[in-house]
């Protein structure tokens, strides 16, 4: 009876600590970052899909931005946010940008620009943040066609 109290409880602990894969629905803002001549500046928004009981502390940031396959900066996560369980959660982003990269970029694709011709912005990479103890990695692959106006 021991070992069959002792067993049912490991499984019930094992199944409270099993998280579900976390969705990223989208990327909201990229349409609305901004190019000046301190480079790209702005604010993302992933919407994301917690399927899991409980919330998701998000602690850090890997995330890559670029332009037409060419990587222009980094996504910064600027303070350690909770994603609330359920559909349609806001984990707020700062895009910090590097100028020489965002410079050749520029150079490339001058004459698109001008144009008001879509580039292809992406942000790639992952999100990293823990569970009741339990370390959750949250990937991230999204890309739009955006025009970007000078």
């Amino acid at each position: 009876m021991r070992a069959l109290l002792l067993w049912l409880s490991l499984l019930a602990f094992a199944g409270c600590t099993t998280l579900k894969p976390i969705e990223v629905v989208r990327v909201d803002g990229l349409g609305e970052l901004s190019i000046g001549r301190g480079g790209i500046g702005g604010e993302l928004a992933l919407v994301i899909n917690n399927s899991n009981p409980v919330a998701i502390t998000a602690e850090s940031v890997d995330l890559d931005l670029a332009i037409s396959g060419t990587r222009v900066g980094q996504v910064e996560l600027p303070y350690s946010q909770s994603i609330s369980k359920g559909p349609n959660q806001l984990l707020r982003l700062s895009v910090q940008t590097e100028t020489v990269a965002l410079l050749s970029v520029l150079e490339a694709n001058l004459i698109r620009f001008i144009a008001g011709e879509e580039v292809e912005v992406s942000v790639k990479g992952e999100v990293k943040g823990s569970a009741l103890g339990i370390a959750v990695v949250i990937p991230v692959d999204s890309k739009q066609n955006i025009k970007i106006q000078l």
